[in-house]
């Protein structure tokens, strides 16, 4: 069946239609394609409420509000009608309260829930409620001191009166002026009440907050009330038992071991035992310590030169060749020469620096950015064994390098040149 234009386009505006309808619906946060739930509720006044406003439940967003209609009652009542999201009930006993929900003065409802095996049904009217706004709350505290002041000053003002006729002038003159400075008083009471006013209003989130952590840790204290009592019968329990107690033997025995504690402290203070002489004795402690740096020096020596003390080999593939403090045979080919390598580093140091104090000649020589910096400068094996031992007690990673006409060779090959 062929359509005509005519047909086509008629569809075409009741398909934009809809879909405009639709989108502003979405756009006010109804969808037809989900499922809501739609309840009332009665306020007297809603405080800025408006349509679109968030339903909220524990502070996640379930709902908004749909309608505000007067009620049929005429009497100034307002009809909220608000939409839930979902398969979600309310259940019997909640209820709808209008909160402020950010600083600027935002409404919303926030639904208090009480569990209950009963649920309202859809189009129901549930109880609501508003939150009592900052500045009522101080104007209540403030109304009764109000009335107080206004009762004294009538008061003030009777007395007066029957004083004026009591005392002399001077007397009336003095008390004149006590009552100017009482109404004094009074004017900056109010003064202070306002600025009270103002600072209420504009810490109104911080009371908020200082009211929610006092209630919260009421309802703690009020949950956790039997282990209170608990920790009150255990403190119990642990008088009784201290008061069962034998604690005149106790403190007895504990004066006791005290006395044979600092009996054994005097000994060793005075030398007595082994413990007394390993603690005077300097010379054991000088023994100790020359030889825990003994066995630093060669652990450190060991690190560096293992084949020194270990070898293992499969196969004997020649001669192992090592640094020997030996005097070697003088050499008459002065081309080879035995230095120390002292240290390496990527940046350069100057050779005056106060680490090579000990040093009469420090070397420096830069290859592929790294600074090397090198100490001695001799054909003899005893003269840069020594040295080397030196620098080994500054710098433990300290080696000795050859070198023939300035350029560096394997050590092995410079010490059969050099006779060793």
């Amino acid at each position: 069946m062929k359509l005509s234009r005519y047909t086509k386009l008629g569809l075409l505006i009741v398909f934009s239609f809809a879909i405009f309808i639709w989108g502003m619906n979405y756009l006010k946060g109804i969808d037809f394609f989900k499922k809501n739930t739609t309840y009332s509720v009665v306020y007297e006044r809603i405080d800025g409420l408006i349509e679109s406003s968030a339903v909220m439940i524990n502070g996640y967003q379930v709902g908004q509000v749909k309608t505000i209609d007067f009620s049929d009652q005429n009497d100034g009542s307002l009809v909220v009608s608000f939409s839930l999201e979902g398969d979600f009930q309310i259940p019997k006993g909640s209820a709808a309260r209008i909160v402020s929900s950010d600083i600027m003065g935002t409404k919303s409802i926030k639904l208090q829930i009480v569990p209950s095996n009963a649920y309202y049904q859809p189009g129901d009217t549930i109880p609501g409620s508003i939150e009592e706004d900052l500045k009522e709350q101080v104007s209540m505290q403030v109304l009764p001191l109000k009335n107080k002041a206004e009762q004294l000053l009538a008061s003030l003002d009777s007395a007066i009166t029957v004083i004026t006729y009591v005392f002399n002038a001077e007397a009336r003159k003095n008390l004149s002026e006590s009552f100017t400075r009482i109404n004094q008083t009074i004017l900056n009471l109010e003064t202070v009440s306002n600025e009270l006013s103002d600072i209420m209003v504009s810490e109104k989130t911080n009371l908020k907050g200082i009211i929610q952590n006092t209630n919260e840790l009421t309802a703690n204290l009020n949950e956790n009330a039997d282990d209170f009592s608990n920790i009150v019968s255990n403190f119990s329990s642990i008088s009784d038992s201290l008061a069962a107690a034998d604690l005149a033997n106790l403190i007895v025995e504990l004066r006791g071991t005290a006395d044979g504690i600092n009996s054994i402290i005097e000994k060793v203070n005075a030398g007595e035992g082994s413990a007394g002489k390993l603690l005077s004795d300097e010379e054991l402690y000088a023994n100790l310590t020359e030889m825990s740096q003994s066995l630093d020096f060669l652990l450190k020596d060991v690190r560096n030169n293992p084949k020194r003390y270990v070898h293992f080999s499969a196969f004997d593939l020649g001669k192992n060749v090592y640094v020997s403090p030996q005097a070697g045979k003088p050499s008459n080919d002065s081309d080879y020469v035995l230095k120390v390598h002292l240290i390496s580093s990527p940046t350069r140091l100057s050779p005056e620096s106060s680490i090579f104090n000990d040093f009469d000649q420090v070397e420096e020589i830069e290859v592929s950015g790294v600074y090397s910096y090198l100490t001695g400068s001799t054909s003899d094996i005893a003269k840069i064994m020594k040295t080397h031992t030196k620098a080994k007690v500054i710098f433990p990673d300290a080696s000795i390098v050859a070198f023939k006409n300035g350029r560096n060779i394997r050590l092995e090959k410079a010490l059969k040149k050099l006779g060793n």
